[in-house]
């Protein structure tokens, strides 16, 4: 009989289970945490984004804030300072996230260009409504809404620095010019109508343009009660009868 060997064969499986007991114990909180960690959030019910996760933002969202920062810019500070660096700076958005939506400078002046179209149509096309409506003529409506929209102080198309930044890209490239010139040409044409009363309404027009250079270029001191004259006899112009 060998001494030891009853020893041996009675501790020896009660260290081999306590050493399983704690690898099973090591393996299961190892997959408890993968299980936690692998997990996507959990949403919200109130619709906010669940925590550790970013909303990004959409990309007519980031294109609106690069176009108001630069607007802003150009209000506050003039044209010089219309940069894509300080663009991005000011809308918060970086450079390259900038450049998604406009390759260059171009492209942004371009963007606020048609921006600006836009709300100048949105006005003529309201006015020109209301003008019918209160049983003007057609081409009579269109000049006086064609007046009232170009020098519209109160609610502007574009801030006046916006639009000295614009006219002062359509003065230094003729391509430009032609590119930003075809859609207003639409607003400007002579009216089918007899040569006087075609003549009366460009006249309207062309005045209108002038009291808006003016304003622009700011070398005309009008008072605002001869202001508002010139204004009553161009929209009596604009109105007398085809």
């Amino acid at each position: 009989m060998i001494p030891d060997m009853k020893d041996s064969s009675v501790k020896a499986p009660a260290r081999t289970t306590r050493r399983g007991a704690k690898a099973a114990d090591a393996v299961a909180a190892l997959a408890r945490s993968a299980s936690s960690t692998s997990q996507p959030p959990v949403p919200r019910d109130d619709g906010a984004p669940a925590a550790g996760t970013r909303r990004k933002k959409a990309p007519v969202q980031v294109r609106a804030q690069l176009l108001q920062a630069a607007s802003d810019i150009a209000t506050d500070q003039g044209v010089p300072a219309v940069t894509l660096d300080a663009v991005a700076e000011r809308a918060g958005v970086t450079k390259g996230a900038l450049q998604y939506h406009f390759a260059n400078k171009q492209g942004l002046l371009d963007a606020l260009f048609e921006q600006t179209m836009e709300r100048f149509e949105q006005q003529m096309h309201a006015r020109i409504e209301e003008g019918v409506a209160k049983g003007m003529a057609k081409h009579g409506a269109a000049a006086r809404a064609y007046l009232h929209t170009t020098i519209d102080e109160a609610k502007p198309a574009a801030s006046t620095n916006v639009l000295r930044v614009l006219v002062a890209a359509m003065m230094t490239d003729t391509a430009i010019r032609e590119r930003y010139a075809t859609p207003m040409r639409k607003w400007t044409r002579p009216d089918p109508l007899p040569l006087e009363a075609a003549a009366r309404l460009m006249i309207c027009r062309l005045a209108a343009d002038g009291l808006w250079i003016s304003d622009l270029l700011g070398y005309q001191n009008m008072p605002p009660r001869l202001r508002a004259e010139v204004v009553r006899q161009l929209e009596q112009l604009a109105l007398a009868e085809n």
